[in-house]
């Protein structure tokens, strides 16, 4: 039994080191991937194991209570915001409700909040009506896509968390910086500047450092609400803001984030610069996602983010989560599919028994 144990402990143990592999080619590839959340994930979920495990198998009384105080520090604070998830969620939602515009994709703290709540009630009101039926449709249905929710909700937030790690190199040839919106059909709106701020932040360091300034291209076309395009905005409040006119261009047809890397690039390539040195300028939520949208226009290079707002920060990673979802449907509709109908197999099979 001992021998089995250890053979286990070593075959886990390479698993670690396969993974870790997996992920360092996959992150070379790519940083901005979504599978490396989850294989981050999954490699500190089998490395946890495997290390409880050694330190069992040695027997070293030390190490297994340096093990319990590790577990119990990392176990009480997930425990105490699990506990209060859906009460934090609804007071964030309070917050962007009296802060924000009140549209759908400023209520998704709202809806988690309250699907958070309810979901325990609705158990134990299955629960009493229809004991044992309710607890397998929980179990067997509700379970499962709660679980894929989560497990892809993780490795969003690990690869975001990941990404934020690598700062650009102060050498590049241009900068894109994202669109968000005017206010009043003419205005520079809070987020939008600090996006152009952390641009500029950016090309005033790197004019310090190597004494040239990146391009700068402010991307954005003309909503049905807006008086002129973003771009036009955008490049007048970097003319009041610095002194190198002739290094700001404005892109003025782009509708959506993949057709501000779209354009930009059409710009990129008439002024012959080498279209992977360098970055983009948007929030820092937003980073991710937007990066896909480079590379699939052939724009392989990295963001660089501006701060968010604090209150805004769970429902703008909600809502990237969503859209990331959206981004990839047909290859999420099939895997819940399957799951499901593997779970409605197995429900259909205990019924029957």
């Amino acid at each position: 039994m001992a021998f089995l144990n250890i053979s286990y402990i070593i075959w886990l143990w390479i698993s670690v080191l396969v993974i870790f592999i997996i992920l360092a080619i996959s992150f070379h590839q790519n940083k901005f991937r979504l599978i490396n959340g989850a294989l981050v994930n999954l490699l500190l979920a089998i490395t946890a194991v495997a290390g409880i495990l050694t330190v069992e198998a040695s027997k070293i009384q030390w190490l297994y209570q340096l093990v319990y105080w590790i577990l119990v520090i990392i176990s009480v604070p997930i425990l105490v915001l699990y506990s209060s998830l859906g009460l934090l969620l609804l007071w964030n939602a309070s917050i962007v409700w009296r802060r924000e515009s009140h549209s759908l994709t400023n209520e998704l703290t709202l809806l988690l909040g309250l699907g958070v709540l309810l979901l325990p009630m609705l158990r134990l009101i299955s629960k009493k009506l229809f004991p044992d039926l309710g607890l397998n449709l929980y179990t067997h249905l509700l379970l499962p896509i709660i679980f894929y929710v989560l497990f892809w909700l993780l490795a969003f937030i690990t690869s975001f968390l990941i990404t934020r790690l690598y700062k650009p190199k102060y050498n590049q040839e241009y900068i894109i910086v994202l669109g968000a919106g005017l206010l009043n059909g003419t205005e520079i709106s809070p987020l939008l500047a600090s996006r152009l701020d952390i641009a500029l932040e950016f090309a005033n360091k790197q004019i310090q450092k190597n004494g040239y300034s990146p391009i700068i291209i402010c991307s954005g076309g003309q909503g049905s609400d807006e008086s002129l395009p973003e771009g036009q905005a955008m490049r007048a409040y970097l003319l009041e803001h610095s002194s190198l006119p002739q290094q700001v261009y404005s892109e003025t047809r782009s509708k959506n984030t993949y057709e501000n890397f779209k354009f930009s690039k059409a710009i990129l390539e008439k002024l012959h610069l080498n279209l992977q040195q360098g970055i983009f300028a948007t929030s820092d939520y937003h980073t991710f996602r937007a990066a896909s949208y480079a590379r699939s226009v052939g724009l392989f290079i990295n963001g660089i983010g501006a701060q968010t707002s604090k209150f805004f920060i769970p429902n703008a990673f909600l809502r990237e989560y969503v859209a990331l979802l959206a981004n990839h449907k047909k290859f999420h509709v099939i895997c819940l599919s399957f799951i499901l109908l593997v779970s409605i197999f197995d429900l259909f099979a205990l019924l029957t028994q």
